[in-house]
């Protein structure tokens, strides 16, 4: 079965996933260690990931969104997917 697509962001993407975008910009912080930290926004980065020149690689936010959570680009106080900082949510998911 073909998975429906929309565009968001100009670009193509599966139904669904603006939405998580939107919930992903409506959680500006992680706790990590028991510290609240602000998140680090698409185009905030230290290293050029071409936030000037195209939406992220991988979730498909824009320079100054955040990215959708568990994105392998975003970057926490660290690198969100791939750290051992055991971040959590707000609301206590991780």
């Amino acid at each position: 079965m073909e998975q429906e697509l929309v565009i968001c962001n100009g670009q193509r993407m599966i139904k669904g996933w603006p939405e998580q975008i939107q919930a992903a910009q409506l959680q500006p912080t992680y706790i990590i260690g028991g510290v609240e930290r602000e998140r680090v926004r698409y185009g905030e980065e230290a290293e050029d990931w071409g936030a000037d020149r195209q939406p992220c690689r991988d979730c498909g936010v824009i320079k100054g969104q955040f990215h959708v959570i568990n994105c392998d680009v975003e970057r926490c106080p660290g690198q969100a997917i791939t750290c051992d900082c055991g971040y959590e949510l707000e609301n206590g998911d991780d």
